[in-house]
């Protein structure tokens, strides 16, 4: 068997301000202590400041013979880095001394860090001139758990201020918080029974070691920058991502071209590794010009004086490849007097010959040829999935060198019929997924729309000229309008991309934050894929209901159409509720009848998030996966412990999501699911990653397991489940049987 064991992955910052100090005298470490620094620094401690300061201070020192100066200037800090990580759960308290100095009353701060990422941070009250106090941070009271491996004493001025000194820093035990009370579990597999896609468990790219080691199901080719690609001379174009540039794709061989490109090689990889590639196809009308170099859309010598460019982007000390003319379409009027610069502040009026040429449905169409020619069409083994584009709605800003105007409703419906027979015609088997549009506004109308001034992003002209139906709904109707009259599908899957708004999805900076905040209002923000009383707290500020609301168009409008959800992301790769969403996210999947997922990207090997696919693809380390049929599964109050259960030929499978920041005992009741007195094979995932713990052991279908704070755990129980009568009544059943943490 694998083994799951890991270092711990990275938490993100939090924003809190705790003030805890007492006494006024240090005393050597006790045994329940670990040393940062008394003299020297503890072992597994290294120094990775970068604040003006000295470990053998003399000037200053609380007990031994030195302590640490530190010139707290400027956001310097003092770093101290262990080599491996700390357990908040056995060391919950920073205890230090600490002296204002000469001056006195400096505004500093305590932070804990995990990795490159920040976990939780205290200001403390600003130090006595002239004398010691010792202060406590609590871990447990700023509501951070999980693990740390740096300690960062840091300047919180921001400009210049007098020295302080540092002494007998030590981490001791306590802090935690108590646990809380037992929440509920009831799993009834003759409830709610839906049969479960495997496919909701892809990812976009990934490693071809990932492909091997998880078996994604299905690996999407997508992004901005496959909706312009060269097959025939593997070049994309970056589009506003970065700067609008034709890249080369590297080849063994560039006169065997196309064979051996970038996408014949993803195709081939995935293939390989058991999985179902999906290939984004371009429908925008443009793909870069044949020469295999760099080039760029906003030349500076050409278009005049742009706001930014690729070299500027890295300030002082730029790479000797970036290209100085190479410029991000943006200017100032009052700079830019060529006539390109627009009011709005945009180059308008460029050349798309500079980088792109025309294409058209037949040169998709080819494509599709060629791979079935290297691969085999889908009914042998080949690509069977193809992606209309990606984000037509974005297009006049993602690829504003380009398109200028916003794509209406009747433009995009052409379109998609257009490419969608270009690529049948190619391999008859093959199926489409559209409109691969990119979130709430575009569900409801299109770029015509809410490109308009004041746009209140869910209706306008073009909506109402189409009887008033949101954009989704219209182009379902269309689908099937069209095979009704003339038996053509355009539209074989709905094909969404959805990222949860308010600071969350982790895609811009600062939405990895782990923080208490962030990260209980992004998990509880996954209830916006099903639950019709969740308001989102977001900008959208209504119940976003996703796959329901979904699931009824398709019905209303299209049945038989399947949903695919072909980017989604809840966090950093590293999160540990970042983690804990993507488990609940694929199980909600699975109930809620989703036909195809691919998480935006694929998370880093190794990661947290990696590990939450890893306990639905490849859960014993031999390949196990969870699928099957979900079936009913209640928790007493599933906003603390939420609760999943999928039944298979072979096994009965429960996963259980602790989102509370403290232990909770689940009491669980799988009579329903024919489950009596068994042993369950029991996985655990916090923020260590992801192993194998202790069995544990039902009688008369129930047990209790302790949940840690912030967790999710995987039952197995073996052989397939029996479902009892509607009318089962519980009667008088044996106690809980109380199973301890390993």
């Amino acid at each position: 068997m694998k083994q799951f064991m890991r270092s711990t992955a990275g938490l993100a910052r939090l924003a809190a301000t705790v003030l805890l100090f007492f006494g006024t005298t240090s005393a050597a470490p006790a045994q329940n202590s670990r040393l940062v620094y008394d003299d020297a620094l503890g072992e597994n401690f290294q120094d990775w400041s970068w604040a003006t300061h000295d470990l053998q201070s003399t000037a200053e020192v609380a007990t031994g013979a030195y302590a640490i100066s530190m010139e707290p200037d400027g956001w310097e800090g003092v770093y101290l880095r262990s080599s491996t990580p700390i357990s908040i759960d056995d060391w919950g308290l920073l205890r230090f001394q600490i002296h204002g100095g000469t001056g006195g009353n400096q505004q500093l701060r305590v932070y804990l860090q995990l990795g490159e990422t920040f976990l939780a941070e205290s200001v403390l009250a600003p130090p006595a001139a002239g004398a010691w106090s010792q202060r406590t941070v609590d871990f447990g009271a700023l509501g951070v758990f999980g693990s740390f491996d740096g300690i960062i004493f840091q300047d919180n001025s921001g400009g210049d201020q007098p020295t302080v000194y540092l002494d007998a820093i030590e981490l001791r035990s306590g802090g935690a918080p108590p646990a809380g009370s037992p929440i509920d579990i009831t799993v009834d597999a003759g409830r709610d029974r839906r049969a479960i896609n495997p496919d909701i468990y892809g990812v976009n790219f990934g490693t071809a070691a990932q492909v091997t080691d998880l078996r994604w199901p299905v690996r999407r080719w997508g992004g901005n920058s496959t909706t312009r690609y060269n097959w025939r001379r593997d070049i994309n174009n970056t589009a506003f991502d970065y700067f609008f540039q034709n890249i080369v794709g590297e080849v063994a061989d560039a006169s065997l071209l196309p064979v051996g490109s970038a996408a014949d090689r993803f195709v081939e990889e995935t293939l390989a590794g058991g999985s179902k590639p999906l290939m984004t196809m371009p429908m925008i009308g443009w793909a870069p010009v044949d020469r295999r170099e760099k080039l760029w859309a906003f030349s500076q010598q050409k278009y005049g004086p742009q706001t930014s460019d690729e070299c500027r982007l890295y300030g002082d000390d730029p790479p000797f490849w970036c290209t100085a003319d190479s410029g991000n379409g943006r200017c100032d009027p009052a700079i830019n007097t060529t006539g390109f610069c627009s009011s709005e502040g945009l180059i308008r009026g460029n050349d798309p010959a500079d980088t792109s040429q025309p294409i058209g449905p037949s040169w998709v169409g080819d494509w599709v040829r060629h791979l079935v020619s290297q691969f085999g069409s889908a009914n042998t083994g080949g690509t069977r999935l193809y992606a209309l584009d990606n984000e037509p709605m974005l297009w006049d800003s993602t690829h504003r060198d380009l398109v200028t105007e916003g794509l209406d409703y009747d433009g995009l419906w052409d379109r998609t019929v257009r490419y969608a027979q270009a690529i049948k015609a190619a391999d008859p088997e093959a199926e489409t997924l559209g409109p691969v549009v990119w979130g709430w506004c575009a569900y409801f109308t299109s770029a015509a729309d809410t490109q308009r001034p004041g746009s209140d992003c869910l209706t306008g002209p073009d909506r109402n000229a189409h009887d008033g139906l949101p954009l989704l709904e219209w182009m379902l109707e269309q689908s099937c309008s069209l095979e009704a009259s003339t038996g053509f599908r355009a539209l074989d899957y709905l094909d969404v991309h959805y990222y949860p708004q308010g600071g969350v999805a982790g895609v811009t900076a600062g939405e990895d934050s782990e923080d208490p905040e962030t990260a209980a209002r992004r998990l509880r923000s996954t209830r916006e894929l099903w639950d019709a009383d969740h308001v989102a707290e977001s900008w959208i500020g209504q119940p976003v209901r996703l796959i329901p609301r979904l699931r009824s168009w398709i019905d209303d409008r299209c049945p038989g159409t399947k949903l695919a959800l072909t980017e989604y992301r809840w966090g950093g790769d590293d999160g540990l509720s970042s983690a804990l969403a993507q488990v609940e996210i694929l199980a909600i999947f699975g109930r809620e009848g989703v036909d195809l997922a691919t998480r935006w990207v694929a998370p880093e090997e190794g990661s947290l998030v990696e590990d939450a696919f890893r306990l639905f693809l490849d859960y014993d380390g031999n390949g196990s996966q969870l699928t099957g049929t979900s079936v009913g599964a209640a928790s007493s109050d599933d906003s603390v412990v939420s609760s999943w259960a999928i039944e298979s030929n072979e096994n009965t499978y429960l996963v259980l999501v602790n989102k509370d920041t403290r232990q909770r005992p689940a009491r669980v009741d799988l009579n329903r699911a024919g489950v009596q007195n068994q042993v369950l094979e029991t996985y655990r995932l916090t923020s260590s990653g992801y192993d194998r713990v202790a069995d544990r052991s039902a009688t008369d279908g129930r047990l209790t397991i302790n949940l840690p704070a912030r967790s999710a755990a995987l039952l197995v129980a073996p052989g397939g489940g029996t479902v009892f009568e509607d009318d089962f009544e519980t009667g008088d059943l044996a106690p809980w049987t109380v199973i301890a943490n390993p």
